[in-house]
């Protein structure tokens, strides 16, 4: 089992904290998004949302997340 696991199969805290972390910012990012005038730079904010709410879904028990649709 990976070191980042406790024995009960869920993730430790250290790595929970993470998840939480990548989740925070993907909200962050697609608010900024949808407040964003300008469509390129609107689009990168997406970007950066949809890449950390994709590592908190893999870093998950069984490589995805109970939490949240997808961005």
């Amino acid at each position: 089992m990976s070191s980042e696991r406790q024995e009960s199969g869920g993730p430790s805290a250290s790595l929970q904290a993470r998840i939480d972390r990548y989740r925070e910012q993907a909200d962050h990012f697609a608010r900024l998004a949808e407040s964003e005038p300008v469509e390129t730079i609107r689009d990168q904010w997406r970007t950066l949302a949809r890449d950390y709410a994709y590592l908190a879904n893999t870093l998950g028990p069984h490589g995805h997340s109970s939490r949240g649709a997808p961005l």
